[in-house]
């Protein structure tokens, strides 16, 4: 169960990377109260996603014949649109850092449960999304790789955010969309087949390479022209 440990893996780093370094700053002035919001707050958020899954679970589980297939390629096309807008388009540029963010430590403990609450709940109703391709596996499976992800996840940012390693987020992050691109373009090809593969035979294959070809071009294009522009280069 690769893929749900990957998935669960960088969901989890971009849940961390706002939580733990939140708590580590909060802790180390003695804010104790901050730190009681943000991990009620994270507690809150994972209660509401493991509820919302559940919910979404038990109602594809319903699903059967030309209903079902038509849920199963709805739902790569939506994946694949979701990790072509996460992961290029929106993240090309950005960055990550371990240090917490003065914006989040300006708020109040209520900001702060909010904050918290929103953050958990969004990333794990994303990894929900991507498990569903692999309700077929055995759920024990399933959720043992998700939850081997989400702890990998914490002590990466753990370790970064405590300076006990000089482990480069980024480089982790960047790896991990390269791999997501890679998922979303096969989601993608995966859910054209199933809509229309009885009137396009190689609609999954020409599905791949319509995806996959321009997302990597815009993702190394971008990172290479920093990498011209960087002192690295001379």
């Amino acid at each position: 169960m690769f893929t749900p440990f990957i998935i669960s893996l960088r969901e989890g780093i971009e849940i961390f990377l706002v939580i733990i370094p939140l708590v580590v700053f909060f802790n180390r002035n003695k804010l104790y109260g901050m730190t009681k919001s943000a991990l009620l707050g994270s507690a809150l958020g994972m209660v509401i996603a493991v509820i919302t899954g559940s919910i979404i679970f038990s109602q594809v589980a319903l699903l059967n014949g030309p209903a079902g297939e038509l849920f199963d390629g709805l739902l790569g096309i939506l994946l694949a649109g979701l990790i072509l807008y996460s992961v290029v388009l929106l993240r090309k540029n950005k960055s990550f850092d371990t240090v917490p963010n003065q914006q989040f430590i300006s708020l109040s403990q209520k900001g702060v449960f909010i904050l918290a609450a929103i953050t958990v709940f969004r990333e794990l109703l994303e990894v929900t999304l991507f498990i569903l391709t692999s309700s077929a596996v055995s759920p024990l499976l399933l959720a043992g790789s998700t939850a081997l992800g989400l702890v990998c996840a914490a002590l990466i940012v753990y370790v970064a955010s405590r300076g006990l390693s000089t482990l480069n987020i980024n480089v982790v992050f960047y790896t991990l969309n390269l791999f997501l691109i890679g998922l979303g373009a096969y989601y993608f090809g995966d859910g054209l087949d199933v809509l229309f593969g009885s009137y396009v035979p190689e609609v999954l294959k020409i599905g791949i390479l319509l995806y996959a070809v321009p997302s990597y071009y815009i993702i190394i294009k971008n990172d290479l022209k920093k990498y011209i522009k960087s002192n690295k280069v001379k």
